[in-house]
């Protein structure tokens, strides 16, 4: 009887459910680890470039965390600076922050776009509305497939 009390009390603190990690947490965890994997690159057009991006994703306890993406590209008018903030729980997103800078060129001034998206908006198909007229949706789900075929390859 006792063998049986201690292996229910090892297998209920073993496999018990993982506590959901709040968003300072997983800030905590991106500052201090280790565990990063970081891209970049540059975006051409005609053989020309015209920006750039990068990309970091951080994990904890081999599953990812927080990752980042950014992306930056001029043409003769303006510069579009984006960069998405990813939280995740389980290798699923719970909390996206998406900012965008749109710079004039010739006169520097600068309009900005900040949001972000819970689990309920991340999964929707309605496009997140922009002063930029951007078709984040589109972008955001390209981001979100990158993760998911590069979570399926591990």
């Amino acid at each position: 009887m006792k063998k049986l009390f201690l292996l229910l009390l090892i297998t209920t603190f073993c496999f018990s459910q993982e506590k959901e990690l709040t968003v300072s947490q997983i800030d905590s965890i991106a500052k201090t680890s280790k565990n990063k994997i970081q891209s970049s690159g540059v975006i051409e057009k005609n053989k020309k470039t015209i920006g750039g991006f990068n990309s970091t994703e951080i994990f904890s306890n081999d599953k990812l965390v927080y990752s980042t993406y950014e992306e930056n590209y001029n043409d003769k008018k303006r510069k579009l600076n984006y960069f998405f903030e990813f939280y995740f729980f389980n290798d699923n997103p719970v909390l996206i922050n998406i900012y965008i800078i749109k710079t004039d060129i010739k006169t520097k001034i600068e309009e900005k776009f900040e949001t972000n998206l819970n689990e309920n908006k991340i999964h929707s198909f309605k496009e997140i509305e922009n002063p930029f007229s951007i078709k984040l949706r589109n972008k955001l789900n390209s981001l979100l497939i990158d993760y998911l075929n590069n979570k399926n390859t591990k």
